[in-house]
C-alpha cells in the first residue's frame, strides 16, 4: 500500500483572506483619503432621506436628525477600523488584531482633525474612538465570511457617501464663476458697513437678472447665493460643492468680507451667507445643523460662547436661500425686491438685543440645553422676527 505523504491544502478561507490583503490596503488608503477630503455628515448633519429613515421608527424630528447624523458618522469611521484590520492579515486575536484595536482610535481621531481642521471636541473623539474600536471587532467577527464582510463595507461606503453628497453640476459652478467675477470687479466701489453688503447683493442679483431673459431664474440666483456664500462667508464652501476655487482670488473674497457688515457686526454677515450656501448645497435641515453645532462648539472653555443672535443670522440666510429659489415666481420676485433697493431689515431683523457669549455650563442650566424651555422661548422668538423679514417669504 503506498502512503501519501502530501502536504495539507491551506484552508480555502485563510487562503481568500491572503488573497484579499493587497485589496484591502488599497481601499483603506482610498477611505482614508475620503475620510480627509470629503465633507461628510459632521460639518452637515444627516441628509432629509436618512432623517427620514429614522424617524420611521417613531422616533421624533430632533432626536432622528442626531441619531441619523451619528450612525453616517460612525458607519464611516467604523469602515475604517474593518479596513485595517483587513488589511493586516491578522488572524484572531493574533498580535496584528491588537495593533488594529490600539491603532484604530488613533488613525480616526487624527483622519477628523485633518477634515474639520481643529482637534475634535470630546464629544467627537468618543464617537470616533468608539466607531473604529467597533470596526475592528466587526471585522474580526466577519473575519471568515468574505462575501458578508465585502457586502457590508459596500453599504456602509454607499450610504455614506450617499449621505455626504453635496457637489454642483458645471452649469451651476459656471454661472457662480461669472458672478464671483462680476462681483469682485466691483469691489473697489463698494462701501464699507451695511452699505457694502447692500451694495454687494445689488451687484450680484443685477447679474442674475440679466442672466434671466427667457429663462427660468433660479439657477442665476442660485449661481449668486453660493457666489456670496463664497466671497462673503468663506472659501470653504467650495470644497463642500466639490470645487476647486482659484486661490489667486482668495485674499480678494477676504478683502471685500473684512469691510462689510450687518447691524455693524462684520461676523453676522459670514453666519447669513454660509448658511445661504449650504442651504442650497445640501438642504435646510442640515444647513440649521451647521450653525447649531458651531455654537456648541463656540460654548466650549475657550471659545466665544454660545450666540443666539448668530442663530438669528443662520436662519436667516436659510430662508434667504429657500426664497430666492424656490421657483421661478420666487427667483424673479426676490431680483425685483432687491434691485427696487433694499434694507439691511428686509433680511435680518435687529437681534442685537438677544442673549450671546453664553458658557456651556450657563446654556445647561439657565436655558436648559437645545431642549430646554427658554432655548425653545428664544427659538419662537427669532421665527417670529424672521417672519416679519418681507424678503425671507
Amino acid at each position: 500500500m503506498t502512503v501519501r505523504a502530501d502536504l495539507p491544502a491551506v484552508p480555502a478561507p485563510a487562503a481568500a483572506v491572503s488573497a484579499a490583503v493587497p485589496i484591502s490596503r488599497a481601499l483603506l488608503l482610498a477611505w482614508m483619503l475620503v475620510l480627509w477630503l470629503v465633507p461628510d455628515p459632521r460639518p452637515l448633519g444627516a441628509p432629509a432621506w436618512a432623517v427620514s429613515a429614522v424617524a420611521a421608527l417613531g422616533i421624533g424630528d430632533a432626536a432622528a436628525r442626531v441619531v441619523a447624523t451619528l450612525l453616517l458618522r460612525s458607519g464611516g469611521l467604523a469602515l475604517l477600523g474593518a479596513l485595517l484590520l483587513w488589511s493586516s492579515g491578522a488572524r484572531p486575536w493574533d498580535r496584528r488584531c491588537v495593533g488594529a484595536l490600539v491603532v484604530a482610535p488613533g488613525l480616526a481621531v487624527a483622519l477628523l482633525w485633518a477634515n474639520c481642521g481643529y482637534f475634535p471636541i470630546r464629544a467627537q473623539l468618543v464617537v470616533a474612538t468608539v466607531s473604529a474600536l467597533g470596526g475592528v471587532l466587526a471585522a474580526i467577527a466577519l473575519r471568515r465570511s468574505l462575501i458578508a464582510a465585502g457586502a457590508l463595507a459596500a453599504i456602509v461606503g454607499g450610504l455614506f457617501a450617499w449621505g455626504t453628497a453635496t457637489g454642483i453640476g458645471d452649469d451651476v459652478d459656471a454661472a457662480a464663476r461669472a458672478t464671483g467675477r462680476q462681483v469682485l470687479a466691483d469691489a473697489a466701489g463698494v462701501p464699507d458697513g451695511d452699505a457694502g453688503l447692500l451694495r454687494v447683493l445689488e451687484v450680484a442679483f443685477a447679474f442674475a437678472e440679466d442672466n434671466s431673459h427667457g429663462t427660468d431664474a433660479v439657477l442665476p440666483n442660485r449661481a449668486a447665493v453660493l457666489a456670496l456664500a463664497v466671497i462673503l462667508g468663506d472659501e470653504a464652501i467650495s470644497k463642500v460643492a466639490g470645487r476647486h476655487l482659484d486661490a489667486s482670488r482668495v485674499p480678494e473674497a477676504e478683502a471685500l468680507r473684512a469691510r462689510i457688515s450687518m447691524y455693524g457686526r462684520k461676523d453676522w454677515p459670514r453666519h447669513f451667507w454660509v448658511s445661504a450656501g449650504l442651504t442650497l448645497l445640501a438642504d435646510a435641515d442640515r444647513s440649521i445643523a451647521v450653525g447649531l453645532t458651531k455654537e456648541l462648539m463656540d460654548a466650549t472653555p475657550g471659545g466665544t460662547g454660545f450666540s443666539f443672535a448668530d442663530v438669528a443670522a443662520d436662519a436667516a440666510g436659510n430662508r434667504f436661500a429657500l426664497a430666492a429659489t424656490r421657483d421661478a415666481a420666487s427667483a424673479h420676485a426676490m431680483q425685483a425686491r432687491i434691485l427696487a433697493g433694499a434694507r439691511i431689515a428686509d433680511f435680518l431683523p435687529d437681534v442685537r438685543d438677544l442673549p450671546e457669549g453664553i458658557t456651556r455650563d450657563d446654556f445647561q442650566t439657565r436655558y436648559g440645553g437645545l431642549g430646554g424651555a427658554e432655548t425653545q422661548r428664544l427659538a419662537d422668538e427669532i421665527r417670529r422676527r424672521l417672519a416679519a423679514c418681507p424678503g425671507l417669504q
